[in-house]
């Protein structure tokens, strides 16, 4: 018995539609379960209050963390030591336009030193910022 070969001149074709759907559809599981959040380089615990009052704060208000280790950070900003702070402050408010109204808010660890947050109010005072907050955590005071 003999066996016919027949030799095909054309490249087998590979589909690649369905691979295309598949990474597709992983990309858009991706993207969806993605959260978008910007995590705190520096944890602080706020203290607690007897009279909560609701987050009112504009976003363009600096935002700066006084740690219990008497390090800072500013906004999304990595820990930054006393003269980094006053340097990036400085920047900050310069860049913005000179008639508008500098708001800050200082959220610091309930173990912070006054001293800290004094520092960083004075700071503050001194590049011209008008309106200084202190965030707490809401509920009761420990």
């Amino acid at each position: 018995m003999r066996i016919k070969r027949t030799t095909s001149t054309e490249a087998p074709d590979i589909n690649l539609i369905p691979l295309i759907d598949v990474l597709l559809v992983i990309v858009i599981f991706l993207v969806v379960s993605t959260t978008f959040m910007q995590p705190n380089q520096l944890e602080v615990d706020l203290p607690g209050t007897q009279s909560a009052k609701e987050d009112t704060t504009t976003p363009e208000a600096l935002r700066i963390r006084v740690g219990r280790d008497g390090n800072y950070a500013l906004g999304t900003q990595a820990v930054l030591t006393e003269t980094q702070l006053r340097s990036e402050l400085s920047k900050v408010i310069s860049g913005k336009p000179a008639g508008e109204e500098h708001k800050a808010i200082v959220e610091a660890d309930a173990a912070a030193t006054h001293q800290s947050v004094v520092l960083v109010m004075d700071m503050l005072a001194s590049l011209g910022v008008a309106r200084v907050s202190i965030a707490t955590a809401g509920g009761k005071a420990p």
